[in-house]
């Protein structure tokens, strides 16, 4: 069965077809098996090894979901909220709950949602934090009081996280929408791309830089529009031909956009980036959309830029450094077989994970420090905190790493 995402479709159905199988490398990405999957090694491309001896330790873990067997596997995000009794970590889960820890892993709060929540969360400057389920519905929390604030319902399914504009915010739903709200739930505009066809679970989430919102939709259009009224100032295409009619030929962007501003890269004028997982990286200039370069190369999460470069974590398993100018690669380094997600900056080490359950630290020369073998997929990004790095896998368990 393979999933198509419809303008109009009910939320029930989407969520009915985005349950497929036997799809190349995609198929197990919403695999139940206890086991993940291991693809052949290649005698080719040896994988790198850990230098030193010094390990990855799981500070503490919890069963985020209280996953049932044969339960859908979970994509939630976990965030960090910080609150008046201090750092706050919030999940939401597979059992129609938000769960809120303190940073040694204590439950400290759960939350009743009307759906399973499969989205990222924003903690809003007037302490809300703003999280979605998938029925559609679009929720206002206090993690303080445990308590719903405001609901708002959508047409469509929020898979990706909220971003901050001004005193509110913007989402990207899955049926190619852009949102602006109030901080109290209040929706300012919306924006109505082309629907797709085939489609995925995981959506890009829009990027609000220099006063524009930009978004990459399923069907291969990227638009910037005006954050005041949601207008469009440009769009182009970057998919000519998408007709795929199973998921392992299927091209689309999963990964939020970066902007790489010309006084970072060195470039002749600011470019975004936009990565097409089994597609290509695509630099466009900011001001109009033009293509300025491309490079074959096939993500599932953003980019990371720093000091000129971009860091990247792809889909065949490889972390490497771009020159952020000119795309070109200046070191790369051979993890997994597998599918990688990241890398996030921790301690000013590179963490990233593949989908075949193991997280790497790295320096910022590609040298491996230490790896951990978790269960489970790991589809998300880490995500880098305070005290550590959180990491939630296919499984339900929510880790924190140090």
């Amino acid at each position: 069965m393979v999933a198509f995402f419809k303008a109009g479709a009910s939320t029930s159905c989407v969520l009915l077809l985005l349950l497929f199988s036997g799809c190349s490398t995609m198929a197990s990405w919403w695999a139940d098996d206890e086991s993940p999957a291991i693809r052949p090694a290649s005698a080719s491309i040896p994988l790198a090894t850990p230098e030193h001896a010094n390990g990855i330790e799981v500070q503490w873990q919890v069963d985020l979901d209280q996953r049932k067997p044969a339960s859908p596997s979970g994509f939630s995000e976990p965030f960090v909220a910080r609150t008046a009794s201090g750092e706050r970590i919030v999940a939401g889960a597979q059992d129609r709950r938000v769960r809120i820890y303190d940073v040694q892993g204590h439950e400290i709060n759960r939350i009743a949602l009307d759906q399973a929540c499969e989205s990222g969360g924003l903690q809003l400057t007037n302490g809300l934090v703003i999280m979605g389920d998938v029925g559609g519905h679009l929720y206002g929390v206090d993690v303080d009081h445990g308590v719903i604030v405001w609901r708002q319902d959508l047409p469509s399914v929020l898979m990706s996280e909220p971003v901050a504009l001004d005193d509110g915010f913007v989402i990207q739903t899955a049926d190619n929408r852009i949102y602006r709200f109030a901080a109290d739930g209040k929706k300012l505009w919306s924006y109505s791309g082309t629907a797709g066809g085939l489609s995925m679970r995981l959506t890009p989430a829009p990027l609000v830089r220099d006063g524009q919102i930009f978004a990459a939709f399923s069907n291969g259009d990227v638009v910037s529009l005006k954050p005041d009224s949601g207008s469009l100032l440009w769009k182009r295409q970057l998919i000519l031909n998408n007709n795929a009619v199973v998921l392992s030929e299927l091209r689309v962007p999963v990964a939020t956009p970066v902007l790489i501003p010309a006084v970072e890269s060195n470039a002749k004028e600011d470019m975004l980036l936009v990565p097409i997982f089994q597609g290509d990286l695509v630099f466009l200039s900011k001001l109009d959309g033009s293509r300025l370069i491309e490079r074959a190369l096939s993500l599932k999460s953003s980019p990371l830029l720093m000091d000129s470069q971009l860091f990247t974590a792809d889909a065949s398993g490889a972390l490497s450094a771009l020159d952020a100018a000119t795309g070109e690669t200046l070191w790369k380094q051979q993890l997994s077989r597998g599918e990688l997600t990241g890398p996030v900056l921790w301690h000013g080490e590179l963490w990233v994970a593949d989908d075949q359950g193991k997280v790497y630290r790295l320096n910022r020369d590609g040298k491996i420090l230490s790896d951990i073998q978790l269960s489970g997929r790991i589809d998300r990004s880490p995500v880098a905190t305070e005290g550590g790095v959180l990491v939630r896998n296919s499984l339900g368990t929510l880790y924190k790493l140090n």
